[in-house]
């Protein structure tokens, strides 16, 4: 310890000497600590931010007020208010019409891929970047397939235009509002409504157009999402097993003939079964019990699981032959039947009862690809005559009361954290669905080094790993079944048909571009803009009463408030201002010392939280324009602002990013090879246009 007044710990890196006070040292390690804990993806962000928090403020660094700071903000306010906003805008319609119109008429990939990207680059800069994406990835899906193009060429262009586009003006993304929100209560002269479009659009057109001109280079031009591996590899996902006329297993529960087969229970999707059966229906009677210890019994349509019941009856093998690999095909006949399931006259069973009784000419459709369901059944040598293997292709699941739905694991799925392996009998068990396919995002709940196109069925009997956000999952639900929203980053149907419009459904997007212009030209706050809107659009019925608090995004708000009681952490500990004058140190000249800080900022972007990554950045700029003795702090503020927004390397730093790693078949290396290319054309044009518009002098 030295120094006058309090005691200094200083502590020498190198040639490099750092004195600071304790507050400001053990403010480094948890800002540390939770880096480290948010690069490795071990909790969620605003759990870990809150955390952090948390202790600081029990060990007196920060005061109460300091804590609570963040969450009475007009900024946090405000990015509440805009997502019930951009809920009712949904229902004008309009920007699907406009996509739809766009993507409609005879054009090159280059062409579309331009029109896509400058409209999602000027509608960002209105709209919340989530449910914009989410909206476009499914036609622009459909359009791809229609003309035989694969969506990978579109979808990350898009996405990464999106991102781009929230640079725009200060409701583009929660960022932006984040900063002015910290600035106001440092007593700090804030940014207008347009002015990071400043540098924004002139960088962003710029980049907008490389990327365009670049991205055959970068992209995978032959991949999709689970709706093309549904089309070009269906007759690996889906296995019928027919009971056949003299099979054993006629009266028995069905569950217990998978079990007796050595087939998970989790595999079956549903039954076909012909309206007049051969024979009569028995009463349900236990023929063997699960292996497995978490098949838990259902309680009843739709709940729990199965439980286990120890032990299994294996059955008698009438014949044996091997093939080539030495699997066992016990009187299995594995005829391939291309009509089997387009016959008149059959009815479904779906979802399947836990007591359902097998008859004669039951076809179950089980999510395992046929070479799995012969190896199960022959592995264990318990089949003997009464079933026939016959292959299918998954487009046969449904029919006009069940459709194909495709979705992306969000956060906020009770699903995540639960095995693959038992992936079937969970969403049959929450959402009264069926689970056919499984793309797990790269490095969770998937194979070390495996890829997003690695799809497993759901009954795999290998599945290992757990479910994580970002997984996409291709499912079998009711026809007009409603999913929660909540739960999932994206929800895509096939050849769902839009309802028609009317134009009442078109005064939302009028009243929000009446409430933007007076938002830009400073005449009403923002806020206040937002808070009267909601309130409009609940009254017109455009969005439920009921639901308004569903579709805001609390954990986004725990983030954003608990971000900035950690930026007044780094103030009052002192541990910016340190900082500050070790970048003074480097002594580089001042544009080179901004284009430093964003690419700091861009790069922390990566690994953390853009909410996380300003937090960090705001109060060592604000410190640094003070120690660099500028007139202005917005050169150095706008760096952070625009620096933590822009971040195209890693999937997993932005929901958009997620969104659209699955439906395009992305790997992180696709990201990686392309994003890191343009991250470096960002910092380029934010070091040589910023200075130009905001002096550092």
């Amino acid at each position: 310890f030295f120094g006058a007044g309090r005691p200094k710990l200083s502590v020498a890196f190198g040639c490099v000497e750092i004195a600071m006070e304790w507050e400001a040292w053990v403010t480094l390690a948890v800002i540390f600590i939770f880096l480290v804990v948010l690069a490795l993806d071990l909790a969620p962000p605003d759990l870990v931010m809150l955390t952090s928090l948390t202790f600081l403020w029990v060990i007196k660094i920060i005061p109460t007020d300091a804590f609570l700071k963040g969450f009475c903000s007009s900024g946090l306010a405000t990015v509440g208010a805009l997502f019930v906003v951009v809920k009712g805008m949904d229902a004008s319609g309009s920007v699907d019409r406009a996509f739809r119109f766009i993507l409609g008429r005879q054009t090159s990939v280059r062409m579309a891929r331009a029109r896509i990207c400058l409209v999602m680059f000027l509608l960002s800069g209105l709209f919340n970047n989530t449910p914009l994406v989410a909206l476009i990835i499914p036609i622009i899906r459909e359009w791809a397939r229609s003309r035989e193009f694969a969506p990978s060429l579109f979808l990350m262009p898009a996405d990464f235009a999106t991102v781009m586009g929230g640079l725009l003006t200060m409701i583009g993304t929660s960022t932006n509002l984040q900063v002015n929100d910290f600035l106001s209560q440092r007593k700090q002269e804030t940014f207008g409504f347009l002015e990071p479009g400043y540098v924004g659009l002139p960088v962003g057109i710029v980049v907008l157009t490389i990327m365009v001109l670049i991205s055959d280079w970068f992209l995978p031009k032959n991949k999709g999402g689970l709706f093309r591996e549904l089309r070009e590899k269906g007759d690996d996902l889906v296995t019928a097993l027919e009971v056949t006329p003299d099979s054993r297993f006629i009266g028995k529960r069905v569950l217990d003939l998978l079990v007796a087969c050595q087939v998970p229970t989790s595999s079956l999707l549903k039954i076909r079964r012909p309206l007049h059966p051969a024979t009569h229906q028995a009463q349900p009677e236990r023929i063997g019990a699960a292996p497995d210890a978490d098949l838990n019994q259902r309680k009843g349509a739709g709940e729990g699981a199965f439980a286990a019941a120890g032990g299994h009856a294996a059955l008698e093998v009438d014949e044996v032959s091997l093939d080539s690999r030495g699997l066992v095909l016990a009187s299995l006949e594995a005829e391939v039947h291309p009509g089997l399931l387009q016959e008149e006259g059959i009815t479904e069973v779906f979802p399947v009862p836990p007591e359902e009784v097998a008859q004669a000419g039951d076809i179950l459709l089980l999510s395992m690809s046929r070479d799995e369901v012969v190896e199960a059944l022959g592995r264990w040598n318990t089949v003997g005559g009464g079933v026939r293997v016959s292959a299918v292709h998954a487009s046969d699941l449904v029919c006009s009361g069940s459709e194909f739905v495709e979705v992306v694991l969000g956060p906020n799925c009770p699903i995540v954290g639960q095995p693959i392996s038992r992936g079937g009998q969970l969403f049959e068990s929450v959402y009264r669905t069926c689970l056919v396919a499984v793309r797990p995002r790269p490095g969770k709940g998937s194979q070390p080094g495996s890829q997003p196109e690695d799809v497993s069925t759901s009954g795999h009997p290998r599945a290992s790993g757990t479910f994580a956000p970002g997984d996409t999952a291709m499912l079998v639900a009711p026809l007009g079944a409603e999913l929660p929203k909540s739960d999932f980053l994206m929800i895509t149907r096939v050849g769902r048909v839009q309802p028609p419009r009317k134009l009442y459904d078109f005064f939302p997007l009028v009243l929000f571009v009446a409430g933007l212009c007076l938002a830009a030209t400073e005449t009403v706050d923002m806020l206040l803009v937002a808070f009267v809107l909601l309130l409009v659009f609940i009254a017109g019925g455009w969005v439920k009463a009921s639901d308004y608090a569903k579709v805001i995004d609390w954990r986004l708000l725990v983030l954003i408030g608990a971000s900035t009681g950690m930026s007044e952490a780094m103030a009052r500990s002192g541990l910016s201002k340190e900082l500050a004058e070790i970048l003074k140190s480097v002594n580089l000249p001042d544009r080179w010392m901004l284009g430093f800080l964003f690419a700091v900022m861009v790069i922390v972007t990566e690994v953390v939280t853009n909410n996380a990554a300003v937090a960090l950045g705001l109060p060592i700029a604000l410190d640094l324009a003070k120690s660099m003795n500028l007139k202005s702090h917005k050169p150095l503020t706008m760096a952070v602002m625009l620096g933590a927004s822009v971040g195209f390397a890693m999937p997993m730093g932005y929901a958009t990013h997620l969104m659209v790693m699955g439906p395009g078949g992305y790997t992180v290396k696709d990201f990686l090879k392309f994003g890191i290319v343009i991250d470096i054309l960002w910092i380029i044009g934010i070091t040589a246009i910023l200075p130009s518009i905001y002096p550092l002098e």
